[in-house]
C-alpha cells in the first residue's frame, strides 16, 4: 500500500463568552500569542501587513516558526500560512468566529502537507493537539484577558 503524501486536514471548536472582536484581536496580535499560547519563547511582529500593521503580509515570529497573515477579516475570519520553522512544505490554518447569542464558536482548521510522507501521521497526531490547544486557549484567556495583554491596546485592529 502506497504511504499517504497529503494534505492533511486538522480541525478544532471551542466557545468563549467573549466578543468574536476580543478573540480575533488575541489572534492578530503578534505578542499576545504569547499571553495565550504557552510557548518557550516571546512571539512578536516581525514585519506589518498592509494598510493595517497586523493585516495581510504581516509576518509573526514563534521561534522556530514564522508565519504570514494572509486573511484578515475582522472580526469573522483569519489565516495564515507557515513561511518557516515547522517540518511540513505547506501549512495553513484558517480561524473563524461565529457569534452564538452571547458565546462565540472558535473553528480552528489547518490544512498541511509533510515534508516526508512517512512522517505524516505522527505530525497530524501533534498538530492536531497543537490546534486543539490553541483554539482552547484563546478561548479561555480572552474571556480573562489582564489589562497588560497587548491585545488590549488601542486600535489594534
Amino acid at each position: 500500500m502506497p504511504e499517504r503524501t497529503g494534505p492533511y486536514t486538522i480541525g478544532a471548536t471551542a466557545t468563549s463568552r467573549a466578543d468574536a472582536e476580543v478573540i480575533f484581536k488575541h489572534l492578530a496580535v503578534a505578542e499576545a500569542w504569547s499571553e495565550w499560547g504557552s510557548f518557550p519563547s516571546r512571539a512578536r511582529r516581525e514585519r506589518a501587513g498592509s494598510p493595517t500593521p497586523n493585516g495581510v503580509g504581516a509576518i509573526r515570529a514563534i521561534p522556530p516558526a514564522r508565519e504570514e497573515v494572509v486573511e484578515y477579516d475582522p472580526p469573522r475570519h483569519y489565516a495564515y500560512v507557515a513561511v518557516s520553522g515547522l517540518p511540513v512544505k505547506e501549512y495553513r490554518a484558517d480561524v473563524t468566529l461565529v457569534p452564538r447569542g452571547l458565546d462565540t464558536l472558535i473553528r480552528w482548521e489547518a490544512r498541511f502537507e509533510p515534508t516526508y510522507a512517512a512522517t505524516g501521521p505522527l505530525l497530524r497526531m501533534v498538530l492536531d493537539r497543537m490546534v486543539r490547544s490553541f483554539a482552547r486557549r484563546v478561548a479561555h484567556h480572552s474571556e480573562r484577558c489582564e489589562p497588560g495583554c497587548p491585545a488590549r491596546l488601542p486600535n489594534v485592529l
